[in-house]
């Protein structure tokens, strides 16, 4: 046996063992022998195939035991975008049930969590699909038959809980953050990191450490967005609990002093394109009337080109570089087709590459045409552009 039930424990929100839970621990390892024999087998190292098939029993889970983490992804999803699921048609979806797009999509999610950054498969790559549907199948038949889990309803569903009680909600959403198949693929690398960070202090006794990594994970859980639609836990227990996102204050915005002076230099245009450090420093000298400045302003950047600036009424001006070959834009003359098929996805897909403001303009404005993942079918990304963003970028979309 690969998974043991340890391992598959280790992720539920309870420490008792029951027969559901070693019939899911079987299971697990049923889809481990499948995708040992799929087109995927080397895609992932050995840890991230278990971790793959805990997450993937997980969903089956909470499909029969009607817990609704899925469904909370979908009905969003739907809020969000008009569409159950993203990247396929699904006329003949049914709610409650295992469906074929459902494990096609979550086994992208999860090869993006575990996988590597520079291999980012396409949800319609040949060999995910010939990984996918077999999995779809094995499950489907054992849907019938297969036992729910109690002591999971136990703790998810609201009509079992203390919903207002504050403690309730956050060890319901310490789970759903760091342990759930949904919110968890986006957050292990986060808690690799925070482990390290807290044992690489040598001089700590085992005790600070212990208390220390449960402030920085308890800081991550209240400060940082999760799962494939990048929201935070608190609204992932709102969607759970109250079936409802929560509401936000809206606050009072004041034009940023920055917007008038980038429109009128600009003649109007919230972005500008510029190719060298030398042409940045001289508009930020005159046209943003910056006045000049020893060894230039933003001298950081002295080394980068192909800049993008980008103006917005309430936060200003912001600047990306080595971006601009990117952009098809009329206005750009920077923008190289060539360069564009190749690299224009990594401003969806890389934290950082790309701010999200800069990024939401662009591609609402349609001038990202080449972005395109493996399989080079630039529509894909096009129907589903924001959801790669959120699913990808986590908290640097959300940085808005």
């Amino acid at each position: 046996m690969n998974i043991t039930l340890q391992q598959w424990l280790a992720r539920q929100p309870y420490t008792q063992t029951t027969d559901s839970d070693r019939y899911y621990v079987r299971l697990a390892n049923r889809l481990y022998d499948e995708i040992q024999r799929s087109p995927l087998k080397t895609q992932w190292n050995d840890e991230a195939v278990k971790s793959i098939c805990c997450d993937l029993v997980g969903y089956f889970a909470d499909i029969l035991s009607e817990t609704g983490l899925w469904a909370a992804f979908t009905t969003q999803h739907r809020a969000f975008y008009g569409r159950t699921l993203p990247f396929f048609d699904t006329p003949n979806y049914y709610e409650g049930e295992v469906n074929r797009e459902d494990v096609r999509v979550l086994l992208w999610y999860l090869s993006a969590a575990y996988g590597s950054e520079h291999e980012l498969l396409s949800p319609l790559d040949d060999r995910l699909i010939a990984t996918a549907d077999p999995i779809y199948d094995l499950l489907e038949s054992e849907y019938e038959t297969a036992p729910d889990s109690p002591l999971l309803q136990e703790f998810c569903l609201p009509e079992l809980n203390e919903t207002s009680d504050p403690e309730a909600r956050y060890r319901f959403a310490e789970w759903l953050f760091w342990e759930s198949f949904l919110l968890g693929p986006s957050n292990r690398s986060l808690a690799r990191q925070l482990l390290h960070e807290v044992h690489s202090k040598s001089h700590h006794n085992e005790k600070e450490k212990l208390s220390r990594l449960e402030k920085l994970r308890r800081e991550s859980l209240y400060t940082l967005p999760a799962g494939p639609l990048a929201l935070f836990a608190h609204e992932w227990v709102s969607l759970l609990w109250q079936h409802t996102l929560p509401e936000e204050p809206e606050e009072k915005k004041e034009l940023h002093p920055y917007y008038q002076q980038f429109t009128q230099s600009t003649g109007g245009s919230p972005v500008k394109y510029i190719g060298s450090y030398t042409e940045l420093d001289r508009f930020l000298t005159e046209g943003m009337q910056w006045g000049e400045t020893e060894g230039g302003h933003l001298s950081h950047l002295a080394h980068k080109k192909n800049f993008v600036l980008y103006v917005t009424p309430y936060k200003g001006m912001l600047v990306a570089s080595d971006i601009a070959q990117y952009i098809a834009d009329p206005a750009n003359p920077y923008y190289r087709p060539e360069e564009a098929r190749k690299g224009a996805i990594s401003l969806l897909t890389l934290p950082g590459r790309c701010p999200v403001d800069l990024l939401l303009y662009l591609c609402s404005h349609n001038l990202l045409p080449d972005a395109c993942l493996a399989d080079g079918d630039p529509h894909l990304v096009a129907d589903n552009w924001d959801f790669i963003a959120r699913c990808l970028l986590q908290d640097y979309y959300r940085a808005v």
